[in-house]
């Protein structure tokens, strides 16, 4: 069995935790690694293609449709081909369903009529897809959950990891779920195409969506926070199902009744770091309060035991599914942290002066320097870091 980390399945927890901790009032207690329960549906289905008629095509359908010639003969004459020619082009055109009769009483059908209107060849093809339907109420998944970066499990690969906890659904795949789907006008919204007919359901079969579902307070409740490989992180369609599922409710429950001091305490020990520097921001969150001499700048891959770079002050670690944000009381160690993290990300890739002022705001927010840092302060450190001049655009 493979233990693959999660980072191979999903990103990193440290990302979702980070967007979690951007968002206004919002302190993340505890990080769940979790496989959403899928049905994938194969289905087969008709497509309609469009393409230039050939010469011959298009003259014998227009003979038909316009110049109202039923016969083959008639056709043969009014175009001045052989028999043969024409009977060659009938049986094309019958057999790409424009045309039925017999020789001597012939007709286009709907999409032949369509294809002389249209000067366009339509062709019936046939097609094979996957669609995914949520385990728990036998809804679609949304176009953005098909997306390149959003990696599903099939159900063995599923079993042999161990980073995520396997959900059970909580009801069968319904017969009637991809008609429904197929009745909505939003349908291209589920990664349903209205140029895709005829669907039949050939297999179903279960699958999995990695996520993290993170518990935080927002100053008022919990929350469930669900975030998954959609491209603007947090994924508010599995969030909804989430929030509602009495099953998942009470599998982060369970797991949030632990006490959470026995897994901090075993990675502080690891990292050589003191219980006392633990802190209880509130009744719900807690830091991990080093001093200046535990964060350094140093890239040389030279600090030493349960030190951390200076960009990972105010981050957020989670032994064990527990969250835990790393600080310094020292205010001017904030302020380089600000300062270190503002300039990685202007750099990166040419920013703009918008983008990088608002990065500096979330960052200050998070941090707490007193006074904020502002992009003058970025400049000038840039410049002492010998970067030169910021070229950022308006």
């Amino acid at each position: 069995m493979s233990g693959a980390p999660a980072d191979t399945i999903l990103y990193a927890q440290t990302r979702a935790l980070e967007h979690a901790a951007e968002l206004p009032g919002i302190r993340p207690l505890r990080i769940h690694a979790l496989a959403f329960p899928l049905h994938a549906a194969e289905l087969s289905a008709t497509i309609e293609e469009r393409d230039p008629f050939d010469l011959l095509d298009r003259y014998v359908g227009l003979a038909i449709a316009e110049g109202g010639f039923t016969r083959r003969a008639d056709i043969a004459v009014f175009l001045g081909l052989t028999e043969h020619t024409v009977d060659r082009v009938l049986r094309f055109l019958g057999g790409i369903g424009h045309l039925y009769g017999s020789a001597d009483a012939l007709f286009l059908t709907e999409r032949g009529l369509r294809s002389v209107r249209d000067d366009r060849r339509y062709t019936e093809k046939q097609e094979r897809l996957r669609l995914y339907f949520d385990g728990v109420r036998c809804g679609p998944l949304r176009t953005a959950h098909y997306a390149h970066g959003v990696r599903i499990l099939d159900r063995d690969t599923a079993h042999a990891q161990r980073t995520f906890r396997l959900l059970p659904e909580a009801c069968g795949f319904r017969p009637g779920a991809v008609q429904e789907l197929a009745r909505r006008h939003d349908r291209g919204e589920y990664d349903l195409p209205d140029e895709l007919l005829n669907l039949d359901v050939l297999e179903v079969g279960r699958a999995f969506l990695p996520c993290y579902a993170i518990r935080a307070h927002d100053g008022r409740r919990l929350r469930t926070l669900v975030y998954s490989g959609v491209a603007d992180l947090r994924d508010h369609h599995l969030e909804e199902i989430l929030g509602s599922w009495p099953t998942a409710t009470h599998v982060m429950e369970s797991a949030d009744s632990e006490d959470p001091r026995d897994h901090f305490a075993e990675w502080m020990r690891e990292r050589g770091i003191s219980p006392r520097s633990l802190s209880w921001v509130d009744h719900h969150s807690v830091r991990c309060v080093l001093p200046p001499s535990r964060y350094s700048d140093r890239e040389d891959g030279t600090r030493g035991k349960g030190a951390f770079s200076l960009a990972m002050l105010g981050a957020y670690v989670a032994p064990r599914g527990h969250v835990l944000q790393l600080w310094c009381d020292d205010v001017p160690t904030r302020a380089r942290a600000v300062l270190t993290r503002a300039l990685a990300y202007a750099t990166a890739t040419r920013r703009t002066v918008p983008e990088v002022t608002a990065f500096l705001d979330r960052v200050c927010r998070q941090l707490e320097p007193d006074p904020a840092v502002t992009l003058d302060d970025l400049r000038r450190h840039a410049r002492r870091a010998g970067y030169g001049a910021l070229d950022l655009k308006e």
